[in-house]
């Protein structure tokens, strides 16, 4: 197999035939092979043909992490179409979707149905002409973060899959925990597709206990996840109830990982390599390579960049997007570069670390606190196996930085707890970055991908 391929839905369907009876999807009803993913695509491709779609058309595809969902992408993608991953838990956005975007096809179990026949918003219409007009598949990525309100992501879908290599490598079992309407998500299944790899169905209900269980039922090696997740697992202590010894490798992203937890985890899963990743919706996944306390990201001969500019880290990508169906314009900017809205900072080994996102920032009485900063510290205290750190209102200083707690220790009063994690942050952090407010809780809440919520909360 030539070194210089690259993942195409096209080439998708030759891999199918050339991996035939390999292993490649397991889940709770058994196994699937390469060659059954390339009857599935066909037969999607001929149901979206069938129904009508045309070139440039969005079709809605379900955005779970299931083996159909996977063969609804493709064989959509191979008619032309535009293709919207949407997982049942955001049917709420549907209203968006309508006004911006205005989707004319739904697939599924019940196969191809139309949605109306709405016409796109002007801005829309303007980006999705020359997908219609090159006869080239789409892929819209909704994204708000934490904190925003959702946009529509446009991408050309073959420029986000020509950054994937097509080689063979050994084997592993990977299990791809985000969902397949998140970059994070489908970018480590069009990695493993172009090497190979074996992918494991993630629980439909994503708790540590299940994700543990069936880590240790397939002998899953890789786990993609957030810090966030991670942090659930250590503070479930799952490590010790099941027997997690074929993990290998977890890639980690979507957020920054204090170096706290990650001393934790590796404690914890002493054989465990721990690797950062780094993407956004807007440029699709990065080549990273870690460098001591930094990354090293991107490679210039493939169109990939970064530059810092005011504290902000600005990337640039082949697989760039073409635009905001809905949503502000944002950080994509005419001159190619994304703002990405991450603060960072160069490191003296030319690398760059990553500090956390601009819009988290908790503002102390003009003072500028990084919640993963505090994070850090405070999950480095023996008793506290997970925390979430987040604005809080006050009426003297604006916001006052507060803290979630999930506590280990036998005493349960939340003030009492402050005073305690106070006096151990005091030498580690100054006085406007110390927790005002302490709330204990049996878990810290996530978003549905898998990462602290920092919405501003009230006193």
């Amino acid at each position: 197999m030539p070194e210089s391929e690259v993942l195409s839905p096209q080439l998708l369907l030759q891999l199918t035939e050339r991996r035939a009876v390999r292993e490649l999807w397991v889940d709770a009803g058994g196994g699937r092979t390469w060659l059954e993913l390339g009857t599935a695509i066909r037969t999607a491709r001929a149901a979206c043909e069938a129904a009508g779609v045309c070139a440039g058309d969005i079709v809605l595809t379900p955005g779970e992490a299931t083996f159909d969902a996977m063969a609804w992408l493709f064989g959509a993608a191979l008619a032309g179409a535009v293709v919207a991953p949407l997982r049942a838990e955001r049917e709420s956005e549907l209203g968006n979707w309508a006004h911006h975007a205005a989707p004319r096809w739904r697939a599924g179990t019940v196969g191809v149905t139309p949605l109306g026949a709405a016409a796109p918003s002007p801005e829309a219409e303007r980006l999705l002409a020359p997908l219609r007009a090159a006869g080239r598949p789409g892929l819209i990525l909704a994204t708000g973060g934490t904190t925003g309100e959702p946009k529509l992501v446009l991408h050309d879908l073959q420029a986000l899959l020509a950054t994937v290599p097509v080689r063979q490598s050994v084997t592993r079992r990977i299990m791809p925990l985000m969902r397949f309407d998140h970059i994070g998500g489908l970018d480590m299944v069009w990695r493993a597709l172009g090497s190979g790899h074996v992918l494991v169905a993630p629980p439909a209900e994503l708790s540590p206990e299940s994700v543990a269980a069936a880590v240790e039922r397939h002998g899953v090696e890789v786990l993609p996840a957030t810090p966030s997740f991670l942090g659930l697992l250590l503070a479930a202590e799952v490590h010790r109830t099941h027997a997690l010894g074929s993990l290998r490798l977890v890639p980690y992203g979507a957020e920054p990982m204090s170096a706290g937890l990650l001393a934790r985890l590796r404690a914890a899963l002493p054989k465990v390599e721990f690797t950062q990743r780094f993407g956004t919706s807007e440029t699709g996944a990065l080549p990273v390579t870690e460098r001591g306390a930094g990354l090293s990201l991107g490679d210039d001969a493939a169109g990939f960049q970064w530059k810092i500019v005011d504290d902000e880290l600005w990337v640039r990508s082949p697989a760039q997007a073409l635009g905001y169906l809905a949503g502000e314009a944002g950080g994509l900017g005419r001159d190619g570069w994304f703002r990405t809205g991450d603060l960072a900072e160069r490191l003296p080994d030319g690398s760059v670390r990553v500090l956390g996102r601009r819009e988290e920032l908790i503002n102390v009485g003009g003072e500028k606190v990084l919640p993963a900063e505090v994070e850090g510290v405070l999950q480095e205290h023996p008793l506290v196996a997970d925390c979430r750190v987040c604005a809080e209102r006050n009426a003297l200083l604006g916001q006052v930085v507060s803290a979630e707690v999930v506590w280990r220790g036998e005493e349960r009063d939340a003030v009492a707890v402050k005073r305690l994690l106070q006096d151990f942050a005091r030498e580690r952090l100054p006085r406007h970055k110390l927790p005002a407010s302490v709330r204990l809780v049996a878990a810290v809440a996530a978003t549905r991908n898998m990462k602290k919520s920092r919405s501003v909360s009230a006193p």
